[in-house]
């Protein structure tokens, strides 16, 4: 089992979410890049200057998932990625490769925004994951705030292991 902070909270739900970037913004940039501009958005840039990226990790249009622990939570570490939900959760980011809306559209699906890399390295990570953790939920941003993000509304039947 894994915990998260002093406190010791168990792992328990995977937390799904967009990157607020246009689509194929990756395209050509090394791993450094992108974990680069998100701390200058999550650190530098944030108001609260958090002292890591919020997310634990954030998976690439190419399906690389990315988990430096120097830039990332690491899953040991309490996220910061939704309001008082943070606790016992693992954050994913997922870097659109079509543009998500600020409004969710019904019907819409993980398909109209990412794609089959990241399907596939998302579903096995979220495998992985659940070898270490009591993963019983995966749910996106949009059920715990008013949001579109992650621009889907995700069924967790879809996505446990």
């Amino acid at each position: 089992m894994i915990y998260q902070g002093r406190a010791r909270y168990p792992v328990h739900e995977a937390i799904l979410h967009t990157s607020a970037t246009p689509g194929g913004w990756d395209d050509g940039k090394s791993d450094k890049d992108v974990l680069d501009a998100f701390w200058r958005w999550h650190v530098e840039g944030h108001p609260h200057r958090w002292r890591k990226i919020g997310y634990h990790r954030i998976i690439r249009t190419d399906g690389t998932v990315l988990w430096d622990t120097k830039y990332l939570r690491s899953i040991t570490e309490i996220g910061a990625h939704v309001r008082e939900r943070n606790r016992g959760t693992i954050g994913i980011c997922l870097i659109p490769a079509r543009m998500v809306p600020n409004v969710l559209r019904p019907g819409a699906t993980f398909a109209d925004y990412y794609t089959e890399a990241q399907r596939a390295a998302l579903k096995s990570y979220l495998a992985e994951l659940a070898n270490f953790t009591d993963l019983q939920r995966v749910t996106g941003h949009n059920d715990h705030a008013p949001k579109a993000c992650p621009g889907f509304k995700v069924e967790g039947r879809d996505w446990l292991p």
